[in-house]
């Protein structure tokens, strides 16, 4: 082993001579001789004592500390620990005059404790003197928690609702003032839950002087040594869901008579309500409507049995899907559905409130045959008209006219079916004069276009180029009118005009 040469063991003297001296020095700073000279008096050996630098603990000879999440202490959570105790404690320790000592008293009658800050140029020292007591520190934290406890059980009375506690086999240990006031925890039937684990329950309670029942939803949490309890008022909200069963359970019966069928999705768009008429109408089974399907499923199966229009792209057929239910929810779907089988649905969207969305199925077969069938008769009575080679005009009530046959266009190049305007009587009897010009004929007869004096009709010649026309106006059901142009070429003929009714 080499020898350790003799100018290296003269270095770590002389080092560990220079931390000597400085240690000694530091002591001699908190000496009880030093704070007596500073007008702070001594501290006993059973002092609890915390030393900081600036705001932030980094020793202490205490026997107890505060709870904290935190791995240091700071000095806002030691104040906030002594505070109840020692009223008028410091913010922060940064403002403490150096060298010039703090000394707080208790603020509780009897309690001789002091809590003294003393801030030097290295740091602060905080002292709690508790005489006689052996452990300043610990009789601290224990009237700290005692007052936590009363604060804490009078936080609990002041509640406005029901609260107790309970064994695990649900005797009461204690309860509060609004649920002495409420009712018995004894004599509800409440669920215990198992430990670490929580419940809810409900039960009533009638009043003594009649009335309606009050509903508690109780909310219970299991501990290890007692269950909590806690209970709501929540007859509103029972009365609310009464009422609401009972209008849904209305509602039902209501759209059982309908021949509409109904559809209401909620805002989760399940299905929600629905009557006979929708099971008739599409052939949806019962069960599956009752399973409450989403939207996607209910128009899916609407495809799959063909009640409604087969898409060109099964692609995009969720896309269509899901506009449909945006048009719907803005209130703007309506469609017709023509299927197959000569059957046509009507399909209306409808929003309601709370997110929720309708849809109307109405069968409107029957109109759309009656339509189809008018239509018919109209274009059947149009032909009629069309093979006359008399020119015929109706006029309705309202001077206006309706309708006129294939031979009145080509006399008098007029169709009202291809005007944008209404052609009244001054139009249609300027268009005739145009034509046939007989300015006082013409006059006579807007004369009784307009006043329909003449009940039995009148006859009026009117000359043309070559050859006249005879004009006869004939009352129509309804106010409306039938005016009538026969050509009379050469020896004038008898023309046989027909009205055809619609």
């Amino acid at each position: 082993m080499a020898a350790i040469p003799l100018t290296l063991w003269l270095g770590l003297a002389a080092m560990a001579g220079a931390i000597s001296v400085a240690v000694l020095w530091l002591i001699g700073r908190w000496t009880p001789e030093t704070h007596g000279r500073r007008g702070i008096s001594p501290t006993g050996g059973n002092d609890a004592v915390f030393l900081f630098q600036d705001d932030h603990m980094f020793d202490h000879h205490s026997g107890a500390l505060p709870d904290t999440p935190n791995t240091s202490l700071a000095w806002p959570e030691l104040r906030a620990w002594f505070e109840p105790r020692f009223a008028g404690l410091p913010q922060t320790l940064k403002h403490l005059t150096e060298d010039q000592g703090l000394s707080i008293r208790s603020c509780e009658d009897g309690d001789t404790a002091e809590l003294r800050l003393l801030r030097t140029q290295h740091g602060t020292r905080v002292t709690l003197c508790d005489p006689p007591h052996s452990c300043p520190g610990e009789r601290h934290q224990m009237l700290a928690q005692r007052t936590r406890l009363i604060e804490e059980t009078e936080v609990l009375h002041a509640a406005h609702y029901p609260i107790w506690k309970t064994s695990h086999d649900g005797t009461t240990l204690w309860q509060n003032a609004a649920c002495r006031a409420a009712f018995d925890p004894d004599a509800q039937e409440v669920t215990i839950p198992e430990p670490d684990q929580n419940s809810v329950s409900r039960f009533s309670i009638t009043p003594v002087n009649g009335g309606r029942p009050v509903w508690y939803e109780v909310h219970s949490a299991a501990y290890p040594s007692l269950v909590l309890h806690h209970a709501i008022d929540i007859t509103k909200i029972v009365t609310a869901e009464t009422m609401q069963k009972d209008f849904v359970q209305t509602l039902t019966k209501t759209f059982a008579y309908l021949t509409i069928g109904l559809a209401v999705f909620d805002r989760n768009r399940k299905l929600a309500l629905f009557n006979p008429a929708l099971v008739d109408l599409t052939s949806l089974p019962a069960h599956f409507l009752s399973a409450q399907p989403d939207l996607m499923a209910f128009f899916d199966n609407l495809r799959n049995r063909r009640v409604m229009p087969e898409p060109r792209s099964y692609a995009t057929w969720r896309t269509q899907i899901s506009n449909v239910i945006e048009s719907a929810q803005g209130g703007l779907y309506q469609e017709t559905w023509s299927l197959p089988n000569d059957v046509t649905y009507r399909v209306t969207g409808r929003p309601h409130p709370d997110g929720a969305v309708a849809f109307l199925f109405e069968n409107i077969s029957a109109e759309v045959m009656l339509a189809r069938r008018f239509r018919a008769q109209l274009d059947l009575r149009q032909s009629a008209l069309d093979c006359l080679p008399d020119a015929v005009m109706v006029i309705g009530a309202d001077n206006v006219l309706a309708f006129c046959n294939a031979a009145a266009t080509r006399l008098l190049g007029i169709d009202p079916d291809i005007c944008f305007d209404d052609m009244t009587v001054p139009d249609l009897i300027g268009a005739c004069a145009a034509v046939l010009p007989a300015p006082a004929v013409w006059r006579d007869i807007e004369a009784s276009l307009r006043t329909r004096g003449q009940s039995g009709g009148i006859h009026k010649t009117v000359p043309g180029h070559g050859h006249n026309h005879q004009c006869r106006l004939e009352p129509l059901p309804g106010g409306a009118c039938m005016m009538t142009l026969q050509t009379q070429p050469g020896v004038p003929q008898k023309a046989a005009v027909a009205a055809i009714a619609g």
